[in-house]
């Protein structure tokens, strides 16, 4: 089972084995594992790859996170590259930091895929990465999280290496299972954080809406005053409530490949008004031997022709 979503900044997967595995020693002999802790230590790099017909895509990269679990079947518990930022301690202190000086203080070597925004002064001493990604997540609503291998900041909906294909889920058809409900539009929730840069590089910030909800950041940069910007944040907040669209999961199967942050359309020919466009928010991946391969898609918000590259 692996799991991959940008509310959370750690991908993880589960491998689970059985407990008679045998192997054979350097004279060819057959024998039991006693103990797969013998052979698969903690901080053991791991990889999954998946597909149908030989063809196999990797579908996770990471490591082993603790030892193995003595059930019965053995379990492998593992996790991203965010597993390293979790164990190195460090520090940061900068002055008008943008959010990417601070990811880079932190967490160097990555190849880094970050807006392109002011945060102001930052300090936190003797922490980790991912404790820093925390303070960005509580304090400003950026999310950070590993995609392909790269750190991505701020980025839930605009990554620019994201695949454009726009799979289709058809009710009747490849969509295994759901639990998707219509939102009207008076239901939904939305979140913005905004704010406004003048020339100076001075910040002004705002945000409006309901938690629990989908996510917004907009960055203006004509030196709205407070008012202002209040302004025309609360309209865009009413813009957004006006929208409605479905929440829930999707079951379908292994193929087609959909990651979190991709946009997939639902249809249903019954009740073609309901046709839309989504974000997806989080992936669940399923392997095993009676099950077969699935993938569970968390449906986000709706996604407008457009605006991809409007929405962080």
């Amino acid at each position: 089972t692996i799991k991959k979503s940008w509310r959370t900044f750690t991908d993880t997967a589960t491998i689970k084995l059985p407990k008679a595995i045998y192997y054979y020693d350097g004279n060819g002999i057959l024998k039991p594992v006693e103990h797969l802790g013998n052979f698969i230590k903690v901080g053991d790099k791991v990889e999954i790859r998946l597909g149908y017909n030989r063809q196999l895509f990797t579908e996770f990269t990471g490591y082993v996170a603790r030892s193995p679990r003595i059930n019965i079947p053995y379990e492998l518990i593992c996790e991203d590259e965010m597993w390293q930022l979790k164990r190195k301690e460090t520090s940061v202190s900068i002055e008008n930091a943008t959010v990417q000086q601070i990811i880079q203080a932190v967490a160097p070597g990555y190849e880094l895929d970050c807006i392109d925004e002011v945060y102001g002064d930052f300090s936190m001493k003797q922490t980790t990465a991912v404790k820093v990604f925390n303070e960005l997540q509580e304090k400003a609503g950026i999310y950070t999280f590993f995609r392909d291998g790269r750190l991505v900041c701020g980025k839930i909906y605009s990554d620019e290496k994201v695949s454009k294909a726009q799979p289709v889920f058809e009710y009747g058809e490849n969509i295994i299972d759901h639990n998707l409900q219509y939102i009207f539009p008076d239901e939904a929730k939305v979140k913005i954080y905004a704010k406004s840069i003048n020339k100076s590089g001075q910040v002004t910030t705002y945000e409006t809406g309901e938690e629990g909800g989908d996510i917004e950041h907009w960055t203006d940069r004509d030196g709205l005053t407070k008012e202002e910007l209040k302004e025309r944040t609360d309209n865009r907040f009413k813009n957004l409530k006006a929208r409605g669209g479905y929440k829930g999961t999707i079951t379908s199967f292994g193929w087609s490949r959909v990651e979190h942050g991709q946009v997939v359309q639902v249809q249903d020919k019954k009740y073609e008004e309901r046709n839309t466009k989504n974000f997806v928010d989080e992936v669940e991946i399923t392997m095993s031997a009676t099950g077969g391969y699935r993938r569970i898609i968390d449906i986000g918000k709706t996604y407008r022709d457009g605006e991809f590259k409007t929405i962080t």
